[in-house]
């Protein structure tokens, strides 16, 4: 039960008013009410007069000052007045009940009651402290109060639940809190007639045994008759703006009714008829959304990799200069030299020991071959192995990794979200394939993303190794890029290629116009006529091996993603995270078994 307040002391007294009349939703100069203990008070109109925009503020769902402020600038109602009773502390005040049932997907009924029950304003300040059998016979009274069940109805989840069961359940959570004030919006839509009625008796019940106000939103005036507790039809006065049926203070019943009048369209007025700016369609092309698509998958994911690049190519840089530094073969190879020259030193001098000055003199000779041919040795095997390793493993595979994250579980998640709430069932009823409707540009859009995102990934960390190199003394900046673009842009060995490059023109060695163009269209490779090692020749060519590996991670990713999201038909808000979660999963698992195959497939390279 709520916390006693005088049958005659407000509750809350609310004003807005009307301050643009070109943006604000409803025509009343002034919506104005009082809520009282056991009162019920209906907020009547037409849809998108206002009614829901209201209660969220009531119900505190808008912050009050932000929520002033939008309300204000945004719709043109100015909140005048929202006083609630200052004997009533804030979290005492007011709880909701949503147009749409809303429970915890991931708790049973009874699961549900008891958290609103251990989070209601005396449990959190202490005053009401149950004991476990204790909670359980609240839950108990709770659901049998609203007409369900304790046994039977409390161990079910909320998916499981008709409509009506859930409102009740939605009900059941609201009693929990003890709210003074519980805002309904829409209780009975979706419902049967007695169904409905149902909820609006207990409703009533509530009202009048527990002394709880309620501020009604509800476009069925019987059932609200219902919760009023009349039997008979209603007639009102209207004053100022406001439609006060049989008294917002009292009639027997406690129940008055505010009506909210839609301000007419801007469409049909004339006046605004030529200004006018037509809703938006955007979306309901297939172009359209791959457009959409495309700038959410590169964009958004471009920071994520570009740092992830900068950072792997700062540290693999950084490792592979120092290790390179640290190598010194100079006393090796002067060891060796010394043990291998001196007996040949020996044999054509005729002496038993060598003579000093030779030794030295050929120590300096190789020490000098040793300074001028390492370094450079040093600087190309730094600049090949950056590029092989960026451009050929792990500048596909990384990206591939991130995304199966980024873009594999935006999608599942997008898919199974539309699964959940019947999206994907609207769109077979309008004749439309779901898979059509999001798989066909999602996968286009990040086949074209993956690839730009690997690219300007790999770019950057080859571009970082030319600048980490020469601080460690290996090689310098412009060397460094001509080595990798040797090592990338390596010259394809097949024999058309070979051709087309040796041939000054269409007709050379007495090949005729038509001869020349069979030559080059040979894709067989010069080292061997099976067409099996022409493509192994071109698909682990580095540039094609960096875009093709990109583009298979990407469509693996997509498959696994799609797969996951649309494996159960009967989906439910609780298991989209579970299918974000095997989505990306399973998407990079399968990405690393990839990678493994392709790498197979470079050693098969001649």
């Amino acid at each position: 039960m709520c916390p006693s307040t005088s049958g005659n002391e407000p509750i809350l007294e609310f004003k807005a008013k009307n301050i643009n009349p070109n943006k604000c939703p409803f025509l009343n100069s002034t919506v104005a009410f009082t809520l009282r203990r056991s009162t019920c008070l209906h907020l009547a109109g037409p849809s998108g007069a206002g009614k829901t925009t209201l209660s969220n503020y009531i119900a505190g769902i808008l912050p009050p000052r932000r929520g002033k402020v939008m309300l204000r600038n945004t719709l043109g109602i100015e909140i005048t007045e929202c006083k609630w009773n200052e004997s009533i502390p804030e979290g005492e005040r007011v709880g909701m009940l949503f147009q749409q049932t809303t429970l915890l997907d991931s708790l049973t009924v009874a699961g549900n009651v008891c958290v609103a029950l251990e989070h209601c304003p005396a449990a959190k300040n202490g005053s009401e402290t149950l004991n476990e059998q204790q909670k359980q016979a609240t839950i108990k009274r709770l659901l049998e109060t609203v007409g369900l069940d304790y046994l039977r109805d409390g161990m079910k989840r909320p998916s499981e639940l008709s409509g009506g069961m859930a409102r009740r359940a939605s009900l059941a959570l609201q009693l929990a809190q003890k709210k003074h004030v519980i805002v309904l919006d829409e209780p009975f839509a979706g419902l049967d007639i007695a169904t409905a009625v149902g909820v609006a008796k207990e409703l009533e019940r509530l009202r009048r045994e527990k002394g709880t106000a309620l501020l009604l939103i509800s476009h069925e005036p019987e059932i609200v008759d219902v919760v009023m507790g009349r039997a008979t039809s209603m007639s009102g006065a209207k004053t100022n703006g406001i439609n006060h049926v049989n008294g917002v203070n009292g009639d027997k019943s406690g129940g008055s009714t505010v009506t909210l009048e839609r301000r007419a369209s801007d469409f049909d007025m004339p006046k605004m008829s030529s200004k006018i700016q037509h809703p938006s369609v955007f979306g309901k092309d297939p172009h359209q959304r791959f457009f959409m698509k495309v700038l959410d998958y590169f964009l958004f994911s471009l920071p994520l990799i570009l740092l992830t690049f900068l950072a792997s190519g700062l540290a693999i840089s950084m490792l592979s200069s120092d290790i390179l530094r640290r190598v010194d073969v100079t006393d090796t190879v002067l060891s060796v030299v010394q043990k291998e020259v001196k007996p040949i030193i020996q044999m054509f001098t005729g002496e038993e020991e060598a003579n000093p000055m030779y030794t030295m003199m050929i120590n300096m000779k190789v020490r000098k071959m040793l300074d001028t041919t390492i370094p450079p040795a040093k600087a190309t095997l730094y600049a090949m192995g950056m590029a092989k390793l960026f451009v050929l493993e792990i500048g596909p595979l990384i990206t591939s990794l991130l995304l199966s994250g980024r873009i594999g579980g935006s999608y599942s998640g997008e898919v199974a979200t539309m699964q959940a709430t019947a999206q994907n069932k609207l769109l077979l009823t309008l004749g439309i394939s779901p898979v059509v409707w999001t798989f066909g540009p999602s996968l286009l859009a990040s086949l074209i993303a993956s690839p730009l995102l690997t690219l300007a990934g790999t770019l950057l960390a080859l571009e970082i190794g030319a600048h980490v190199g020469p601080q460690y003394g290996i090689g310098d900046i412009e060397g460094y890029r001509k080595e990798v673009w040797e090592s990338v842009f390596v010259p394809l060995r097949l024999r058309g290629v070979v051709s087309y490059t040796d041939n000054e023109g269409w007709e050379h060695g007495g090949q005729t116009l038509m001869e020349s163009v069979y030559s080059y269209l040979d894709l067989r490779c010069t080292f061997s006529d099976t067409y099996l090692d022409a493509f192994i020749e071109i698909t682990t060519h580095p540039v094609c091996f960096h875009f093709i590996k990109s583009v298979v991670f990407m469509t693996i990713i997509m498959c696994v993603a799609e797969f996951s999201a649309r494996r159960k038909a009967d989906l439910t808000p609780r298991g989209v995270p579970k299918v974000i979660t095997t989505s990306v999963v399973g998407g990079s698992l399968l990405v690393i078994f990839a990678d493994w195959g392709f790498s197979q497939l470079l050693l098969k390279r001649h």
